[in-house]
């Protein structure tokens, strides 16, 4: 079998073989380039396209950092038209779906998009329904997405994944992402740390045996885990903004994101700790709360939440849990209400989203009590 831990970012790519979990694990992206000063190899990168449309969209802190740059370069072989976002703290909604759809009346022939999360969320859907292909030019290592191929997007309000592709190409000079803010260079180690409490999460549905559609590959979690280590060794360096502290951490949030799309979920990559990165960002989209702060900032965040969560959880008698009986009741009404005051108007979508999902009957319950009980030590 092949270790994906010992394989570098570049073995990634393209990748098809059969594992030992009894799946087939496949990645499909042409190129992924680290290195400074590399915008000058776009014309070579992009040569099929020569003398075709390109679209380029932005967002106006992402077109400052490196849009006139680019548009000069491919000038001369390609045909090229510019979108650019105008807005302060650009959201992945419908609003901006709406608007990136309307500029592809032109039907371009490839999508260059500059930017980091929240455009390549938006550019990956978009390329997944239009069918058109997209590269993207990395301005910051800030979170995973740049090889995911799920798309975080908010749909009335709520936080939901959508199917997303591979971009045909990844572009990240290193020159350009050091200068990036330092608040989306520490979104991108938090992003990475994250994946300690996601990983734990999926373990623990693997033993525990509730994995469903997302089956449990030790393979995989060994990749993200080698990727997490190779982060935290160089984490000190960030705030110098060393090469080799933006290279590690930037190939760590590539290699977490190739593994959603070899386990063909997120679960690799994103745990509990994301849910509640997602509940901060609904909320403050519900509360018309703009700012600079990033999904990676909000997953490190949630990654301390979910971490002391664990350690209490640990500290509990199973046994006491057992005798008191308990955990046999569940109060479907006031579980209802605790979402309706922790999500005010967007309640009813968590109820559609989440009601399947809870154990209310007392057989049920002492299922899964059996199940922790056999499994406890394994668990710890």
């Amino acid at each position: 079998m092949i270790d994906l831990k010992r394989l570098s970012v570049e073995e990634l790519l393209d990748i098809n073989f059969y594992c030992d979990c009894g799946r087939q694990h496949e990645v499909k992206i042409g190129d992924i380039i680290i290195d400074p000063d590399i915008l000058g190899d776009l014309p070579e990168l992009l040569c099929k396209y020569k003398s075709r449309k390109i679209l380029i969209v932005a967002d106006r802190n992402t077109y400052r950092v490196a849009g006139d740059i680019v548009k000069d370069i491919l000038s001369k072989d390609f045909v090229v038209e510019v979108f650019v976002y105008d807005d302060e703290f650009l959201v992945a909604d419908t609003d901006s779906l709406g608007a990136f759809l309307l500029e592809l009346g032109s039907e371009p022939d490839l999508i260059l998009t500059i930017g980091s999360g929240t455009l390549n969320d938006i550019t990956r859907y978009v390329s997944k329904r239009t069918g058109i292909p997209y590269v993207i030019i990395a301005t910051a290592p800030s979170m995973d997405g740049y090889t995911s191929i799920i798309s975080p997007l908010i749909r009335r309000g709520v936080k939901t994944n959508f199917p997303g592709v591979y971009p045909t190409s990844i572009i990240a000079d290193i020159n350009i992402m050091k200068e990036a803010p330092m608040h989306m260079l520490q979104a991108g180690l938090g992003d990475v740390l994250g994946k300690y409490t996601a990983l734990s999460d999926w373990r623990m549905s693997n033993i525990l045996g509730i994995e469903r559609e997302e089956p449990y590959c030790a393979n995989i979690a060994g990749l993200v885990g080698n990727a997490i280590e190779k982060c935290v060794e160089v984490a000190p360096q960030l705030t110098s903004r060393t090469e080799d502290a933006i290279r590690a951490i930037m190939e760590g949030l590539i290699l977490a994101g190739l593994c959603i799309g070899l386990a063909g979920h997120s679960r690799p990559a994103s745990g509990s700790e994301h849910q509640i990165s997602h509940y901060i960002e609904m909320k403050f989209l519900e509360n018309d709360v703009a700012t600079k702060w990033l999904h990676g900032n909000k997953v490190g965040v949630g990654t301390l939440m979910i971490i002391e969560a664990y350690d209490f959880l640990f500290k509990q008698s199973l046994n006491q849990i057992k005798n008191s009986g308990k955990y046999l009741e569940f109060d479907t009404e006031k579980w209802r209400e605790r979402i309706k005051d922790g999500f005010g108007n967007l309640a009813g979508e968590i109820f559609n989203l989440k009601e399947q999902d809870i154990l209310a009957e007392k057989g049920d319950r002492q299922e899964r009590m059996d199940l922790i009980e056999k499994n406890w030590t394994t668990l710890k």
